[in-house]
């Protein structure tokens, strides 16, 4: 007598296709929905974190140069030391933001006008126009980095103090409402961080103009503090 057969039976009932194939659904709609819940997330050339990459990076870029530029014709030690941790710190920053751009998928041009993606932060229509043919407010016009690139010794040093206070506050209110809009907690951290170096670098080169007698340049910006003293929000 034959053994019977353990296998499940296809023909007759037809019961084993039907089954499988509602299980391979469920395995796809698992994966699916495994997918939209956990795949990065990244902002769009739209969003505040890619507006902020593209302009503090351009921002950014001169603060460099004039930095180096001061570094060859500084006399004294602290305005020099002042300029090699600009030029360092805000190369670095720049990288960051270019690299974030890059993870981002986004290209590095921007398609609109700068500073636009600050229109819903209340410090946007506060700040003050670019001076001459400065591309933002607060950045030197080609005529004073002309200017830096003739001067020498202590003329060089007063100029780029005050050059620079006039950048950093800009900076400052930039970073602010990168850190304010953002919702990338990255993008969150580094901001707050450039409002409180570039504030404290602010209040040094202060002290460093009152130490040569020269004044202080007038303030373009308005009053900052991310989150009421720097608090972080994330």
């Amino acid at each position: 007598m034959a053994e019977p057969d353990p296998r499940p039976a296809i023909g007759g009932s037809g019961r084993l296709l039907p089954l499988s194939l509602t299980a391979l659904a469920a395995l796809l709609a698992g994966v699916l929905l495994g997918w939209l819940v956990f795949a990065p997330h990244h902002p769009d050339g739209d969003s505040p974190e890619a507006g902020f990459a593209r302009d503090m990076s351009e921002h950014h870029a001169q603060a460099v140069e004039m930095s180096l530029l001061t570094l060859q014709r500084a006399d004294s030690r602290d305005v020099a030391a002042l300029a090699y941790d600009i030029a360092t710190s805000q190369q670095n920053q720049l990288g960051q933001m270019e690299a974030w751009l890059r993870v981002w998928d986004l290209p590095t041009a921007r398609s609109g006008a700068r500073m636009e993606w600050m229109a819903e932060h209340e410090a946007h229509a506060a700040h003050a126009e670019p001076e001459g043919d400065a591309p933002m407010p607060g950045m030197a016009t080609s005529e004073e980095m002309q200017q830096l690139r003739e001067a020498d010794g202590r003329e060089a040093e007063i100029l780029f103090l005050q050059l620079m206070i006039t950048h950093h506050e800009s900076g400052v209110t930039m970073a602010q409402a990168a850190y304010d809009l953002s919702a990338e907690a990255e993008v969150s951290r580094i901001a707050l961080a450039m409002v409180r170096a570039q504030e404290s670098e602010i209040a040094a080169m202060t002290a460093m103009l009152e130490e040569r007698g020269a004044e202080r340049p007038e303030s373009i910006t308005t009053e900052s503090g991310a989150d009421g003293g720097h608090g972080d929000h994330r």
